[in-house]
């Protein structure tokens, strides 16, 4: 099901390890990136992850990441929305992809020609100790590390202090003073992490170029660019149960809108009280004095 290989990345950077490998390795020639973040990231930090890599694929960048739930996944998708490569690094065999609700991303990722990349033997099941080895390897395989919204102590921060070890720089993108997942982005950033706030940051940067901070990051496409009905009578609403919590990314799909989309409405009828998360997914809520079925 895998083949073994020894990528050039890992010479000489600590252990060498072979990879299992499940699709095309080595990468399409390229800067390799890998953007990480939290598993609960917020509307705001999911758009950026998933922009953030559609632009950089766009310029030539392998997009490196873990395949977890929230900024990984976003980042996949990023690249993947662009047409282009990426490469998921699996705390896992090669054969077994967790999360488990990730398999029709890892599906993509192989069917556009990306990779999913393993340091352990197939079969080998999710299990905690292997996924700080899993972010060593992500960052070794990458030469360089941004990370997009990350709580103090996560495990972003380990694949940060992982690259930092092994010579390769870290940016960080800057996020609400109100969030604990800006806490630890800004510790990067209080420690000399290089700012991003948009792709161009990350080229000057992987180019021994000066940042290039003229420009916000442009939203992802599509957000924004629609104005969304009101929240009771979007009929986004129409998709959610009450009971079974629905991933958003089964909502692109479902409303054929982008992901990037499908967050900020989520994000706004979240705000207004009229869906929770629950998970990695959404669920809607029935304010009082609302009967059921009505949306």
């Amino acid at each position: 099901m895998s083949a073994v290989a020894r990528p050039d990345h890992l010479e000489g950077s600590g252990p060498v390890r072979a990879l299992r490998v499940r699709g095309t390795w080595p990468p399409p020639p390229g800067p390799r990136v890998a953007i990480v973040g939290a598993r609960r990231p917020t509307p705001y930090g999911e758009a950026v992850a998933e922009r953030l890599a559609h632009d950089l694929a766009l310029a030539g960048v392998v997009i490196v990441s873990g395949l977890a739930l929230g900024i990984d996944a976003a980042a996949h998708r990023g690249a993947l929305d662009a047409g282009r490569y990426t490469a998921a690094v699996l705390g896992t065999g090669v054969d077994v992809v967790y999360p488990a609700v990730n398999r029709d991303l890892a599906d993509m990722i192989l069917a556009a020609g990306g990779a999913l990349l393993s340091q352990f033997p197939d079969g080998t099941p999710p299990r905690r100790q292997h996924f700080p080895e899993r972010n060593w390897t992500m960052a070794a395989l990458s030469d360089l590390v941004v990370v997009v919204e990350a709580a103090e102590g996560s495990g972003a921060l380990i694949t940060a202090d992982a690259a930092l070890g092994q010579g390769r720089p870290v940016m960080a993108v800057p996020g609400s003073v109100f969030s604990p997942l800006s806490v630890g982005c800004h510790q990067l950033l209080r420690d000399g992490a290089a700012l991003v706030q948009n792709a161009r940051d990350v080229l000057a940067e992987l180019g021994g170029l000066e940042a290039v901070l003229d420009d916000p990051l442009p939203p992802p496409s599509s957000l924004g660019a629609r104005v969304a009905p009101p929240a009771g009578r979007d009929g986004m609403l129409r998709h959610l149960s009450d009971v079974l919590p629905i991933e958003p990314g089964q909502l692109a799909r479902r409303l054929d809108l982008t992901f990037a989309e499908v967050m900020a409405r989520l994000g706004r009828l979240e705000l207004e009280g009229r869906v929770s998360r629950q998970g990695a997914g959404y669920v809607k809520v029935h304010r009082r004095g609302t009967s059921r079925g009505t949306n």
